[in-house]
């Protein structure tokens, strides 16, 4: 037996027999005695008969949204940050040990003897990522996948998510956690956070393009993502709504030829080609196809966090975001 091998057995045994760990010290709401949770999530059904008080988030919207419920005492470990955390959220993310900015392995994980695993991108319950789903739920570990992402981020999408996909989210995991009255009011401040930012904003006729990454052939948002979303609420039109992927390769020729009102650009930190925004703007500005569309003639773009275009909480910052800067535009309505 190798020695990568003893370790992972070891492991795993440390976690069926091991008591816990120590305890949170949050509070769930009242009534959760004899407490058992049953939910269909992405094909399967998630029983959880315990609170967690270990749990394990992959992915950034998943970690904001449980220290967003208030529930950093009961969070065992974070992984895979592609922005720094929100800063209303930085005090309690400090208290949470990151087990790794990018993938955590499976070995990682399981150290920290989770009661629950919570991940939001579909690639992150693979081998690839961190390990499939199964690995967790034949050790006695539920799994919570965002359905955002149930049918994989590269497959033709069957349907455009909707705000109430986050809501339902959000009830979701408060549900787990015991916590639902705080769900509700989180959901509630963001249904009025998204009405005061479009309320008499009228941006029927404007459409927007959502520039991910790359440069040669860009990632630009199709139909059915976060994008989506936010430019539904806005009252907008998405330049590729007509496309079924979640981020299609797009050619600057295909673009040149929609010429869309406003470019969002997203500000990646991961150092790639055209990840920051300002790889993004000199490419704009230098390119002789890129150069010549309306919004870079008239310089009208909208900068977001890369996590921003993820389903997440940061959906409604975005939201208030673009309607600020159409209005600033004069594309909005009044400023």
């Amino acid at each position: 037996m190798s020695r990568r091998t003893i370790v992972l057995v070891a492991l795993l045994v440390s976690l069926v027999c091991s008591c816990g760990g120590p305890r949170a010290t949050g509070t769930v709401d009242a009534g959760t005695a004899g407490y058992s949770v049953t939910l269909e999530n992405c094909g399967r059904t998630v029983t959880v008969k315990a609170p967690p008080r270990r749990a394990v988030s992959i992915n950034q919207p998943a970690s904001e949204l449980l220290l967003a419920l208030g529930l950093a005492d009961r969070m065992a470990g974070t992984a895979s940050w592609s922005d720094d955390v929100r800063p209303d959220l930085a005090a309690d993310n400090a208290k949470v040990p990151v087990l790794s900015r990018d993938f955590p392995s499976f070995e990682r994980v399981l150290t920290e003897k989770p009661d629950f695993v919570y991940a939001t991108f579909d690639w992150s319950f693979t081998d690839q990522g961190v390990a499939p789903r199964d690995r967790f739920e034949r050790l006695g570990v539920p799994t919570y996948q965002s359905s955002s992402e149930c049918g994989g981020q590269d497959a033709a999408q069957q349907r455009a998510l909707t705000l109430d996909d986050l809501y339902a989210e959000i009830s979701d995991i408060a549900k787990v956690f015991g916590v639902t009255e705080r769900g509700d009011k989180l959901v509630s401040t963001l249904r009025a956070r998204m009405a005061t930012a479009t309320s008499g904003l009228k941006a029927d006729d404007v459409t927007l393009m959502w520039w991910y990454a790359g440069t040669r052939t860009p990632y630009i948002a199709g139909c059915c993502g976060a994008p989506g979303i936010i430019t539904t609420a806005v009252g907008a039109h998405n330049a590729f709504a007509d496309n079924r992927q979640l981020w299609p390769e797009i050619s600057w020729e295909a673009i040149l030829q929609r010429d869309p009102d406003v470019l969002v650009l997203a500000d990646l930190t991961r150092g790639k080609d055209g990840d920051s925004v300002a790889d993004k703007i000199k490419f704009l500005e230098t390119d002789p196809a890129a150069s010549k569309l309306k919004a870079v003639r008239e310089r009208r773009w909208i900068v977001l966090p890369a996590s921003a275009m993820d389903p997440s909480l940061r959906n409604v910052d975005a939201m208030e975001t673009v309607a600020s800067g159409l209005r600033s535009f004069g594309l909005g309505g009044k400023s």
